[in-house]
């Protein structure tokens, strides 16, 4: 309860500080600037992101449930994603060109220095799952929230001086997560050590990353899709208003999400009471997505209009749309965090790729006569659609009753009572399974 409360605390931190830094690069490099950064700092996420073959959550969970491995497992990994980082750097730049065939000059030449820092990405997750792992969650929330708050510091300090270009505007970012790298690894080698490499253990924690990949892939391609698709049929101002209220709406899910990284170490480490948590925590989270998702709902016209300017009150309606399903999107990740505690990621995937495909459907059946309004609504449809299978896939998978997952005021007094490591029931077709 403790980590969660600071998680969120944190994570609300975090993104003040990506607003700050939004509104001054989009104030200082104009529509233009603007565009170049976001799409090389997309590009450069993305691909670390992908060929770090979901080292966080590997780590995260076989640490927890053997710390003794944690030695081997730091040495290992950083073996293993040497070449791997080569790959996705290499790759990148490649496509470089691709990516922006109508201002090759500039983007390409700074994109060419600036994809190097795909590594300080791909070592970035690997050092979140050290620290996951270790349970060292204060140190996490602290650094995560380090690098964002000192990118927006160097913009503050750069704008008056008219001194934010593209190019610094790139530099800040990286120096950030290098800074904060040097001290989140310095912290991990201290409290777990090193020990040498075990290449037979590598590859089967390995294995569960890549299993669970997919589930982070598909989740992206469900959250984003709606906003890539829109382009080829409504027009450019429909799409800047769906934009604003998919990442309003985004953001109740991006919370609990991040609390969600949390809940497979600690449900990991407790064998027995591993299902205690995740079911606590899907309540906490639960509770705080509705009353955010109430909020903005009634608040929706005002605050658009203040934050992004009056323009953008007509983004009301479609943000109104989205909020159902972003509070089940929410509530699914706690669900999925608790499927991969049970070391089932692979389980894990599927719920996703079913929203996924729901997306995909969706959009391009409904969307070239209904517009933004037939995007959040299906967006929202497929939302709930991942909610509900990974709750099913959790019940089948754990063997709990699924009525276990209500909030009834005699179960919320047994979980605040029952001492550490207590079990959850489990239905009577899966007992002692």
């Amino acid at each position: 309860m403790r980590a969660g409360v600071v998680t969120y605390a944190f994570s609300a931190l975090t993104l003040v500080a990506n607003l700050t830094s939004g509104v001054i690069s989009a104030r200082a490099l104009g529509p233009g600037g603007r565009g170049v950064t976001v799409a090389l700092t997309t590009v450069s996420q993305l691909a670390g992101f992908l060929f770090a073959m979901g080292v966080a959550q590997s780590l995260s969970y076989f640490i927890a449930r053997d710390p003794r491995t944690g030695p081997r497992l730091l040495t290992t990994w950083v073996l293993m994603l040497i070449p791997l980082t080569a790959v996705a750097i290499g790759i990148s730049e490649l496509l470089l060109p691709t990516i922006f065939p109508t201002n090759p000059h500039d983007a390409v030449e700074i994109g060419r220095w600036f994809l190097l820092t795909i590594a300080l990405v791909v070592a970035l997750e690997l050092n979140y799952g050290l620290m996951l792992g270790v349970h060292d969650f204060v140190a996490y929330n602290v650094l995560r929230l380090a690098q964002p708050a000192l990118m927006a510091a160097a913009f503050v300090v750069l704008w008056p001086l008219d001194a934010l270009t593209v190019t610094s505007a790139l530099i800040a970012p990286a120096a950030a997560t290098a800074l904060v790298l040097v001290v989140g690894m310095w912290r991990s080698v201290r409290q777990i050590g090193l020990q040498m490499p075990d290449f037979g253990l590598g590859l089967h924690t390995l294995w569960f990353g890549v299993r669970g990949q997919g589930a982070t892939v598909a989740n992206h391609v469900t959250g984003r899709l709606d906003v890539a698709v829109l382009p080829a049929f409504v027009a450019a101002a429909s799409v800047g208003l769906y934009s604003v209220a998919t990442n309003v709406s985004l953001i109740i899910y991006q919370l609990a999400n991040t609390f969600a990284a949390l809940v497979i170490p600690a449900a990991a480490a407790d064998t027995r009471g591993g299902a205690r948590k995740v079911i606590g925590s899907f309540w906490a989270a639960m509770a705080v997505a509705i009353v955010l998702a109430a909020g903005l709902a009634v608040l929706a016209e005002p605050l658009l209009g203040l934050v992004y300017g009056d323009a953008f009150r007509d983004a009301a309606e479609s943000l109104r749309l989205l909020l159902p399903g972003a509070v089940l999107f929410a509530g699914s990740s706690i669900i999925g965090a608790g499927v991969y505690a049970a070391g089932r990621p692979l389980a894990a995937t599927l719920p996703q790729l079913l929203g996924m495909v729901v997306t995909l459907i969706g959009l391009f059946v409904f969307v070239p006569d209904g517009g933004i309004t037939a995007a959040a609504i299906v967006s929202s449809v497929s939302y709930a659609t991942v909610f509900v299978a990974m709750v099913a896939t959790y019940l089948w998978i754990t063997g709990i009753r699924g009525r276990e997952l209500v909030p009834t005021p005699a179960r919320l007094r047994r979980l605040a009572m029952e001492p550490e490591g207590a079990e959850v029931a489990p239905g009577p077709a899966n007992d002692g399974r």
